[in-house]
């Protein structure tokens, strides 16, 4: 039954209050469903949760759901397997998948830099690498690419007396503080954590590379970039304008991580974001260049894990739609 005041509002009124509401409201209708699944939970993937949850998906139409995969390999799979749209991770697995035959390609840059770095704990008599001679140094089980560079890093300076041992990601420390290790190589936040007790930095790998280095990227299926087209363009010109605010306003970006990581110190937190910002860890845009990957692509070469002269830029690599969205 119409109530006094529908009947009050009139047929015509009630025809233009209505059209008038679905033109306030155009993009919910266009809005469209993207998962992603995540390699980790990482503060290395900021720009992905400043998107998300600055709304800036959302204001290009997308309802972006992230989901955990626990390796970069599940994830990449999940974007095989048709249950993700993206996958983010190390470029260089969704590269070994697609030598097997699947045609995962690499769209955007989520971290440009290594975000690794070798801490040594206080009253330590290590000051510089050269001191990690003869000593051990602990980092994340292999496959790791903080492991893998250290590896190289120690036979680059002929420091085969150097030995390594290898933890569960995350516990890098623990044999520093149980004094089975001298050093550990680790990523952020624990870095960070580290250095709240004292600990002190004595090689950064995040400064090596100043060309940059494809170390986490947003990688989709071929199908779907033919497919879905602008929902890949939309996906990463939002992704382009979160790396853009992360640097135009790091405020906001502290903020988004203490969201994310509400079990950390929030100095912990600010720290890790503002060292990443500092040392260009996080990208200024999407763009994943040349160099930054043929810098990711020679660790896997020192590895063994791909031959010399195999994968190419071109063949895994479709840089249009970021270049676009530094354009928009």
């Amino acid at each position: 039954m119409e109530t006094k005041a529908l009947k009050r509002l009139g047929g015509g009124a009630l025809a233009l209050t209505l059209a008038t509401g679905l033109l306030a409201h155009p993009a919910r209708a266009q809005t469209q469903d993207v998962t992603v699944f995540q390699a980790f939970q990482s503060i290395q993937y900021l720009p992905l949760y400043v998107a998300i949850d600055e709304g800036i998906y959302a204001k290009n139409g997308l309802n972006v759901r992230k989901v955990t995969a626990g390796s970069g390999a599940a994830g990449v799979a999940a974007v095989i397997g048709g249950h993700a749209d993206f996958s983010l991770q190390d470029p260089m697995t969704a590269v070994l998948a697609d030598k097997k035959g699947a045609s995962v390609i690499s769209v955007a840059m989520v971290v440009n830099g290594v975000p690794v770095w070798i801490i040594t704990p206080p009253h330590s008599s290590v000051q510089t690498l050269s001191d990690l001679s003869g000593k051990t140094v602990s980092t994340a089980l292999a496959p790791s690419t903080s492991t893998y560079l250290l590896q190289r890093l120690l036979k680059q300076k002929d420091m085969s007396s150097t030995s390594v041992q290898q933890v569960q990601i995350g516990t890098e420390l623990a044999p520093v503080a149980a004094g089975r290790a001298a050093a550990a190589a680790l990523y952020e936040p624990q870095v960070d954590e580290g250095i709240a007790s004292g600990y002190k930095p004595v090689y950064s790998f995040a400064t090596q590379y100043p060309g940059g280095y494809a170390f986490s990227v947003l990688d989709t299926l071929a199908s779907t970039i033919k497919d879905k087209p602008k929902m890949v363009q939309d996906f990463v010109t939002s992704t382009n304008e979160a790396e853009a605010l992360i640097y135009k306003s790091p405020a906001t970006a502290r903020t988004v991580a203490e969201k994310e990581f509400p079990s950390l110190p929030k100095a912990v937190v600010d720290n890790a974001v503002d060292r990443l910002i500092s040392q260009h860890v996080y990208p200024a845009s999407a763009d994943i260049s040349p160099a930054s990957f043929q810098n990711a692509l020679a660790l896997q070469v020192f590895v063994g894990n791909v031959k010399p002269g195999t994968v190419s830029y071109a063949q895994s690599v479709d840089d249009t739609f970021a270049k676009a969205a530094r354009h928009q």
